[in-house]
């Protein structure tokens, strides 16, 4: 297996599957060269939870969470776990995490919500001198492995992604066309997601999770800002009316072929990434039908083109 190939794999965290599934998918995303592996959360499974299943089943592999919401959990336990998935990979393991949003954070977990560059920064100073051994308070980690956590803060618009370079190991760049990337800095990854239609019936649950980010404040910032702005009001005047169900639809197809990819497209727009010094990371969005499989179909467009150094 190449230890950089050409690119990651990270699997959704709002995909409707079961956890030995997820496991047994990512598990053969590794074996096919795909790296980094990465698990998202959202409402699905746990990133962390299912990273440790993944690194004891596949030790050695470069693994990741991207994201975790920074605010849904303490420092404490982001670091607790993440030293546990690098004590049973014995490899590298990023920590992507990142400020998400108030319906995730407070609503979902219950914790308050704070996504300024601030309070971001402190918490991320925290994260890391709880993994490096410091102490927190009367705690600090038995068995701290801080030469193998790498965290990593997903970031949209630029003071995010100047944070994101500043006090992190890199950052994760998600819903950015190549042309729209940030400059890369030397000895900082520089991540981008590549969500891919990975079946015919794909592009409707793409259209649904398009909305979804389309409601959330940073990404209508975001998707403004790449000129979107008349379709981050109409679908906010949806959700205020309570019609949201009839936004998929309304979608512009220049937004759609902006963010996701067919499969024919998939290397001609990774090489887009790569020229623009990001390694990107394929998100597979399935139709109706099972995940299981989609790894393997997407493997040779995207790991044929040479690799970066990551």
């Amino acid at each position: 297996m190449s230890t950089r190939a050409g690119a990651g794999l990270a699997l959704s965290g709002g995909l409707a599957i079961d956890a030995t599934v997820a496991v047994d998918l990512l598990a053969h995303a590794a074996d096919l060269g795909f790296d980094p592996v990465l698990v998202t959360e959202v409402n699905g499974r746990s990133a962390l939870a299912l990273s440790a299943a993944l690194a004891a089943r596949r030790p050695g592999v470069r693994l990741g969470t991207g994201i975790v919401p920074l605010g849904s959990r303490s420092e404490v336990a982001l670091a607790m776990g993440a030293t546990t998935v690098a004590q049973l990979a014995g490899a590298p393991f990023l920590l992507g995490v990142g400020t998400s949003s108030p319906q995730i954070v407070e609503g979902w977990h219950g914790q308050p919500y704070d996504a300024s560059v601030a309070t971001t920064r402190e918490r991320l100073r925290r994260l890391r001198a709880v993994l490096d051994g410091e102490r927190h308070g009367s705690f600090a980690l038995a068995r701290p492995r801080s030469d193998q956590v790498s965290v990593l803060l997903a970031g949209l618009g630029p003071r995010m992604v100047d944070l994101a370079f500043d006090a992190t190991a890199g950052v994760i760049v998600n819903l950015t066309p190549p042309e729209a990337l940030p400059a890369p800095r030397d000895g900082k990854l520089l991540l981008a997601y590549v969500w891919v239609l990975a079946s015919a019936d794909a592009e409707q649950r793409a259209r649904r999770e398009l909305v979804s980010y389309l409601v959330a404040a940073p990404y209508a910032r975001h998707l403004t800002r790449l000129g979107f702005g008349e379709v981050v009001q109409r679908v906010a005047g949806l959700h205020a009316a309570g019609r949201l169900r009839e936004a998929p639809a309304l979608l512009p197809r220049e937004l759609v072929e902006l963010v996701y990819v067919t499969r024919d497209g998939l290397a001609g727009r990774l090489a887009a990434y790569r020229r623009a010094g990001a390694h990107p990371v394929v998100v597979p969005v399935t139709g109706e039908a099972a995940a299981e499989g989609v790894a393997e179909r997407l493997a040779g467009p995207a790991l044929r083109a040479p690799a970066r150094p990551a």
